[in-house]
């Protein structure tokens, strides 16, 4: 009996080995055959005594299956809905947290606007073009984007804001899935359920981890959702945190709402400030880098004109749209789809959650039901 997941193609691509109705059936219709008569009924002479045993181990085995089976239909199935919709619930909070962060940065715009149109801030640019242009060393740049860091986002910032709520998801995940395991453990000590042993926390996840990676690998699942798996069911610092964020935004591209209107000057001032990165490089280093080139590149083209103002707080929105769709859509275009067919957080969250479960049902299967030793 296939699953309505594996039917979709959501789900792992591996047999289901999931419902009471094809493993306790299966058993079930096997013991009935067992007991017609003339199966195990002993002949007038039995060839042998062991023959009979045999028969008697074999319809022992199968009771017992379908204990096993039933334990896990009644029991297990229910408490991994639980935490499938636990975990959920968990990634929508995620999604609410970034979100909240990515509109702090919004309200960081107009103060950035304020600082940029001060007659200090131009006092400054302007000190700092002539030796700039002279010696090609980036002063005028750094002196841009110290104040774009103030007001909006340095990369550390961006990486801790956006994997702050990565790690609580993982937390989160991590208390769901081990309450379930503790639920599984105290329900089997009450049930007469012979032949079942789990394995310890640590053992049962750390072979679910890798179960979970050749799931992936085998389906081919996206990268940012790999990555994402690798991160909440392996071990967590801060280097996985910031492989994950950079694996988001590596698909940053800015819309064309900034090229088309920023001018000549704002997008190479916005493209050359952006390739060479920062302190942490990448793509991280390239986003920040791209907010400040573009103020940069306004300054040169819009800041005798009365406009400047108004340009750079609605390009300075323009971006952030841009890094927010990137993030949460996976740059999505007008038809819905990824700008490089790969997921955002908001796909590939549930996505995540959707690979768990069933692992969980997998490897409570094994165990419980095919009856293998811890």
């Amino acid at each position: 009996m296939t699953s309505p997941e594996l039917q979709s193609g959501k789900s792992l691509n591996v047999p289901l080995k999931v419902p009471l109705t094809g493993a306790a059936a299966a058993a079930l219709i096997t013991l009935g055959l067992t007991l017609q008569p003339g199966f195990l009924a002993e002949p007038t002479r039995p060839s042998t005594r062991q023959e009979a045993d045999v028969g008697v181990t074999r319809t022992n085995e199968i009771a017992e299956r379908v204990a096993r089976a039933k334990f896990y239909d009644s029991t297990v199935v229910p408490l991994i809905a639980e935490v499938d919709a636990e975990n959920h619930a968990a990634a929508e909070r995620c999604l609410e947290r970034i979100d909240r962060v990515l509109k702090g940065y919004h309200a960081g715009v107009e103060l950035f606007v304020d600082e940029m149109t001060s007659i200090s801030t131009r006092l400054g640019v302007l000190k700092r073009m002539p030796g700039g242009w002279w010696s090609q060393d980036g002063r005028v740049e750094a002196y841009v984007q110290s104040k774009f860091e103030t007001h909006l986002f340095s990369e550390q910032k961006l990486v801790d804001d956006i994997s702050g709520a990565l790690l609580q998801f993982r937390a989160d995940v991590d208390a769901n899935q081990t309450a379930m395991l503790t639920r599984v453990q105290a329900a089997l000590s009450r049930a007469d359920v012979p032949g079942v042993g789990l394995e310890h926390r640590e053992e049962f996840f750390d072979e679910l981890s890798t179960r979970f990676g050749g799931f992936a690998a085998d389906q081919g699942t996206a990268s940012v959702e790999n990555m994402l798996g690798a991160f909440v069911l392996g071990e967590v610092g801060a280097f996985a945190a910031r492989s994950v964020v950079a694996g988001l935004l590596v698909r940053f591209v800015p819309s064309m709402a900034i090229s088309s209107a920023a001018g000549a000057s704002a997008t190479v001032g916005a493209s050359a400030t952006g390739a060479g990165g920062g302190s942490l490089g990448g793509p991280i280093g390239t986003v920040v880098g791209f907010g400040a080139g573009l103020a940069i590149g306004l300054v040169i083209d819009w800041w005798m004109t009365e406009k400047f103002e108004a340009e750079l707080s609605r390009q300075m929105h323009v971006y952030l749209y841009d890094l927010e769709s990137t993030l949460i859509s996976g740059g999505k275009g007008s038809d819905g789809a990824g700008s490089h067919g790969s997921p955002g957080l908001e796909a590939a969250l549930p996505g995540l959650c959707g690979q768990l479960r069933e692992a969980y049902r997998d490897r409570f299967y094994q165990q419980i039901v095919d009856g293998e030793s811890p």
